[in-house]
């Protein structure tokens, strides 16, 4: 009888793998298709392609946009946490959501504003700096985490020895959120060259861009794997090191409460200039697009709410789909890769996050493959357009239910067997609501991406199928920039409700 319940475990804990597995290998089914595509080319002519002048262009292109972007974002990041937590005391849960609305803003819909706003705004500093107001919360957010559990004692310890502001922080502070920076710089990194939309709109052609016009401009689509797969690499290198960086974060620091700040007119101008620059300017540019449009053809709010109407309900319905399907997918990769480690867990953990390093050209370049060759009866289909958005999000969503997940003690389950309930009812009664509230986050976190989600919807939405994003493209190139706008702003009021409910929950665990 006793070996009975052990049985039961095991059996639970090998249909949990067999679905991670088999997940797992669904996800990686665009690398794959990237090594097929290009093994066919033949080695002679694939050498041919990526030592040609034009590929060397495009590697130094998305090289020097990735590196600016990234220690640009570091700078802009480290500095507004360090306001936050050194110089603000007042209304401080109101200015982390201010510092974190630009992950609203689409690197596409900042590029338009700009381009509209200053003459000749383009080329690599313009894509630099689009791309730099899209990404710096990245950074700034897991710093602020650490800024606020780490507390001042250290740095008045420093200030009492003659240390100034600047070299307390730079030789105390710094060396224990080092980690956690260089994590986050690195996930701007994989953003950075990932990204298609902002580098586009200011006409900046790295890989991502490079790799769209090979795919639209011939019928041949080798070129394009070509192209993806060196991107692809660089990106998995990245992804290996930021896992490295993570693995090796020093957990050790106690958390303490940290010191109340006093108000200091510096950091809050440090903070209005961002704000200004990365959600001011944005807004109110497209605000100003609509006024002076001459180009809207509406004669009234219920005209204009009628056509934006159907784009913004597609673009819901199929952000809720995702994020349903993506959360579903996270749980039981989340509840497998945690306790107790073992290596297929870790492999499975990794083939995870493959689609979050794979720029989302790339991706939907191999589901076209797969639905042209492999399941035509669902190409163009909204089914093969989910599955591309839980590839490349899946991670997105996996990391808080992980969190969530190991956040849970042991003993919880054990105490539920122990009063009879079964493997299935302790996930389903026990650790499932203890897990849900991360399960929430991950889910909005992976509505946020799917809504500002531009070239795998322009490549894979069925026919007749419009978004937000993919009609404020269109318009743009058609130079109906008013109505443009339109779909930008309200493409922002819809990914401001995610974003405005993780940044409050953020800033009330700050302000504790």
């Amino acid at each position: 009888m006793s070996s009975r319940p052990g049985r039961t475990l095991r059996s639970g804990r090998a249909l949990l793998g067999f679905v991670s597995v088999i997940i797992a290998l669904f996800l990686v089914t665009p690398a794959i298709y990237l090594v097929v595509r290009v093994a066919g080319i033949g080695g002679d002519e694939a050498l041919a392609y990526l030592f040609r002048p034009r590929t060397g262009q495009l590697l130094w292109r998305t090289t020097q946009l990735a590196v600016i972007v990234t220690v640009a974002s570091i700078l802009l990041g480290v500095g507004s946490a360090w306001c936050v937590t050194r110089g603000i005391r007042r209304g401080r849960p109101v200015v982390i959501a201010l510092l974190a609305a630009p992950l609203a803003i689409p690197s596409y819909v900042s590029g338009f504003v700009w381009t509209r706003l200053v003459p000749g705004f383009e080329g690599l500093w313009a894509a630099a700096l689009v791309l730099t107001l899209a990404c710096y919360p990245l950074v700034m957010l897991p710093t602020l985490a650490v800024l606020s559990g780490t507390g001042r004692t250290d740095e008045d310890a420093a200030r009492t020895l003659g240390c100034g502001p600047v070299t307390a922080f730079l030789r105390v502070t710094l060396p224990r959120i080092r980690t956690v920076i260089v994590a986050g710089g690195l996930l701007v990194a994989l953003y950075a060259i990932s990204d298609f939309g902002g580098p586009a709109i200011v006409r900046f052609e790295p890989f991502t861009v490079g790799i769209y016009n090979a795919y639209n401009g011939t019928l041949d689509r080798s070129v394009a794997a070509l192209y993806g797969l060196v991107l692809a690499l660089i990106a998995v290198v990245l992804a290996l090191a930021e896992r490295h960086v993570r693995r090796d974060v020093d957990s050790g620091v106690t958390p303490r409460r940290a010191r109340t700040a006093h108000d200091r007119l510096p950091a809050w101008a440090f903070v209005i200039v961002t704000v200004g620059v990365g959600v001011v300017v944005p807004v109110a540019g497209l605000v100003t697009e609509i006024r002076e449009s001459r180009r809207l053809g509406f004669d009234g709010v219920g005209e204009l709410l009628a056509w934006v109407g159907p784009f913004t309900k597609t673009t819901m319905i199929l952000s809720v789909q995702a994020a349903i399907v993506i959360a579903v997918l996270a749980l039981p990769l989340a509840f497998f890769v945690s306790r107790p480690r073992t290596r297929t867990g870790d492999t499975v953990e990794v083939v995870s996050y493959l689609g979050y390093t794979l720029p989302g050209v790339t991706v939907a370049l191999s589901m076209v493959f797969l639905g042209t060759r492999v399941f035509p009866d669902y190409y163009l289909s909204a089914t093969m357009l989910i599955a591309t958005y839980a590839v490349l999000f899946l991670p997105v969503c996996l990391g808080p239910v992980r969190s969530g997940v190991d956040a849970i003690p042991p003993q919880v389950a054990d105490v539920s067997r122990t009063l009879g309930a079964g493997p299935l009812a302790t996930a389903v009664r026990v650790r499932l609501p203890l897990v849900m509230p991360s399960v929430l986050a991950g889910a909005a976190l992976a509505f946020l991406s799917v809504a500002k989600e531009l070239p795998a919807t322009l490549m894979l939405a069925p026919i007749g199928t419009r978004t937000l994003a993919t009609d404020m493209w269109s318009l743009n190139n058609d130079l109906n920039y008013g109505r443009a706008a339109v779909l930008g702003l309200v493409l922002i009021i819809v990914a401001s409700v995610p974003t405005a409910a993780l940044s409050t929950l953020f800033g009330r665990g700050v302000s504790r």
